[in-house]
């Protein structure tokens, strides 16, 4: 990845900002769906009152798309404003494919989804990262599929579901193929919760699934990864947690603690606790305070910090890179872009 040049760093630093958390929908695709009138792999889509409505396989309720999350020119301004020099760009989670596709269907919504995204790279000023997504229906063919999108199209990393559409969870030992390709290609591997996780099933959660559930989905899927050896059988694996890592950088000696009983004590690691696996986690900054981002970074280090916004969504917060900069830490750069160039160039094709 060459995401920026020398004569692109924000204004208030010395090097370029690199946004790894950024969400957006491809235009091109919301118009190949709606010129069809049966849609495409059961996506619909059509206008409505200026913006696209968006209804998902399965019976899901219409989604409808604010204007940034499609318009480029709108996510141009906002870094220019924010003082972002690229963005890494990644599908939004509800148009990845579904449990409600076959892995056929599955497959073929991926690879179209990812043909989208490819064209954004070049819709900007500087070329934007992009990351894949591949079906988890059929873990084989995902693995081949990462495969032909980091060595054949350019893709640089992959945005992975918490809750994987059909697997059980991220630690299903169906999944180790797909795990064995990312550290064969040495791209990073974003994980994210979807809107409909396993939280949404807690009493009350209602109203608060943005604000703590998404985070609960993350810190249960990590933990999950670590307890099950993903981490010990991959060394080399490059993790991303959104969000901050959820509440898992934070409360990582309760996990030290449960791995010591029953049933947890079961998990048989390499290492003596399940805490020193973070040294091999990435955590981006997205909706932390300046204080949180200094706790986190005082936790797991400032070289496993990277910057995100989760643009275009408010609860990235309103200035996120001026929370970095309060946040008073010795090595900002690396936080705002540094660390996410030396990721994102690891990968084979860089």
């Amino acid at each position: 990845m060459t995401p920026v040049a020398a004569d692109t760093a924000g204004s208030r630093g010395t090097d370029p900002v690199v946004d790894c958390h950024a969400h957006t929908v491809p235009v091109g695709l919301l118009e190949e769906i709606s010129n069809r009138a049966d849609g495409i792999q059961g996506f619909t889509a059509r206008r409505t009152d200026g913006e696209w409505l968006v209804e998902p396989p399965g019976g899901a309720a219409p989604l409808q798309l604010h204007a940034k999350m499609v318009d480029a020119e709108l996510r141009q301004k906002w870094c220019a404003d924010q003082d972002v020099s690229v963005q890494v760009l990644s599908p939004w989670m509800d148009i990845q494919p579904t449990d409600a596709m076959s892995p056929t269907e599955a497959r073929d919504w991926a690879r179209r989804l990812n043909a989208a995204m490819l064209e954004l790279a070049d819709e900007g000023p500087l070329k934007q990262p992009v990351l894949a997504t591949v079906a988890t229906h059929a873990p084989e063919t995902a693995a081949e599929d990462l495969r032909d999108a980091v060595q054949e199209n350019g893709m640089n990393g992959l945005l992975l579901n918490t809750n994987p559409p059909g697997q059980p969870d991220l630690a299903a030992s169906d999944l180790e193929p797909l795990w064995a390709a990312a550290e064969d290609l040495a791209v990073p591997v974003m994980l994210h919760p979807p809107t409909d996780g396993p939280s949404s099933r807690l009493p009350g959660i209602d109203g608060f699934g943005n604000v703590f559930g998404r985070l609960v989905d993350t810190t249960m899927a990590a933990s999950r990864l670590i307890l099950s050896g993903v981490l010990d059988r991959y060394p080399r694996l490059a993790l991303i947690l959104v969000h901050g890592g959820g509440f898992l950088p934070f409360q990582s000696q309760r996990l030290d603690g449960g791995h010591r009983l029953p049933p947890l004590a079961a998990s048989e690691l390499e290492r003596e606790t399940p805490s020193a696996y973070l040294q091999d986690l990435y955590f981006d900054t997205v909706a932390l305070s300046s204080a949180s981002i200094r706790l986190l970074t005082d936790v797991v280090g400032t070289p496993r910090i990277l910057f995100g916004s989760d643009y275009p969504f408010t609860l990235g917060g309103p200035t996120p890179v001026r929370a970095v900069h309060d946040a008073g830490l010795d090595d900002v750069d690396a936080v705002l872009g540094g660390n996410a160039h030396s990721l994102f160039t690891r990968s084979v094709h860089a």
